[in-house]
């Protein structure tokens, strides 16, 4: 069934919506909306040769560091340990 309320009201009030969300998610903490991680070099993977780096991130709204603790680095350190 069909809207009684015009489609270019519903798609100007729907374009508000997502101004407002864009707005408060802005001005969010990282627990609300999660890290804005940017890649600020790497650490040593751990591997017995001491050759091989993960990458290190940091939030670009927080400051928080994972220190080389992310999906990435933890896939570096499975293939360092399957390697003989």
């Amino acid at each position: 069934m069909k809207s009684a309320e015009p489609l270019l009201s519903r798609l100007e009030a729907a374009r508000s919506e997502v101004a407002r969300l864009e707005r408060k998610a802005a001005q969010a903490t990282c627990a609300e909306v999660g890290h804005r991680w940017k890649h600020i070099g790497g650490a040593n993977c751990g591997c017995p040769d001491g050759c091989c780096s993960v990458p290190v991130h940091e939030c670009a709204s927080c400051g928080a560091c994972d220190y080389g603790e992310n999906e990435e680095a933890a896939d570096m350190r499975a293939r360092c340990e399957a390697t003989p």
